[in-house]
């Protein structure tokens, strides 16, 4: 994850990869500390800058965090253009081929149609019991029709080289940019996901000053 700075001059830098990055303003996400990276991403991300804010401070909530305010930044980070997480074959680096496994996959294939096993079930064992806001279940419910138009959807050449789209488990950058290429031939209605996702948006907002994230 990639989190420079403090302010919201660099919040907009925030963003979340598959692969390791060295820099001292990155860390890696591990289970034990996914939440927090859930609620720094969506902090960070919710406030535009603007010029009269950029050089506000980002600071540790003055209260605590319900875990409706938990889980809706998870969902609220899964499914924003920044995530930037995938699953991909064929990656040539120093001479040697990688592959990079997706964990942050919300469904099960059979939710999605998929053709193929997921490599990794992390993201929907670490979901499972969880408490979902109306808000975050209509991000979830419309994000699912999307990845199943994905599965469902047999891409041309052109846009499977470009999102390497070669594994089941793609993640949701590639889900979103190739359906959003393909969308001439594909009817395919993205308004219900964004109108959800900026129901999400607009719950959450206003949470970062309540809860001492930024100054008031």
């Amino acid at each position: 994850m990639i989190a420079f700075g403090n302010d919201l001059q660099h919040a907009a830098t925030t963003g979340l990869l598959s692969s390791g990055y060295g820099n001292a303003g990155a860390f890696f996400v591990t289970e034990d500390n996914l939440w927090q990276a859930a609620v720094v991403f969506s902090v960070r991300r919710l406030i535009k800058p603007t010029w009269l804010n950029d050089r506000d401070q980002f600071l540790q909530p003055s209260h605590p965090l319900s875990d409706e305010f938990r889980s809706d930044c998870l969902v609220w980070m899964l499914f924003n253009g920044s995530n930037l997480t995938a699953g991909a074959d064929g990656l040539r680096w120093n001479d040697r081929d990688w592959s990079l496994i997706n964990h942050f996959i919300p469904y099960t294939e059979a939710e999605v149609g998929a053709k193929a096993r997921f490599e990794s079930d992390f993201m929907v064992r670490y979901m499972a019991g969880m408490k979902f806001s109306s808000e975050a279940k209509a991000v979830l419910d419309e994000g699912r029709k999307l990845f199943q138009h994905f599965h469902a959807t047999g891409f041309p050449n052109k846009i499977r080289q470009e999102y390497k789209l070669g594994r089941a488990d793609a993640g949701w950058h590639q889900v979103r940019r190739s359906l959003e290429d393909f969308i001439e031939t594909v009817l395919i209605d993205f308004s219900p996901f964004k109108a959800a996702y900026a129901d999400l948006t607009a719950k959450l907002r206003p949470q970062v000053f309540e809860l001492g994230f930024l100054p008031s």
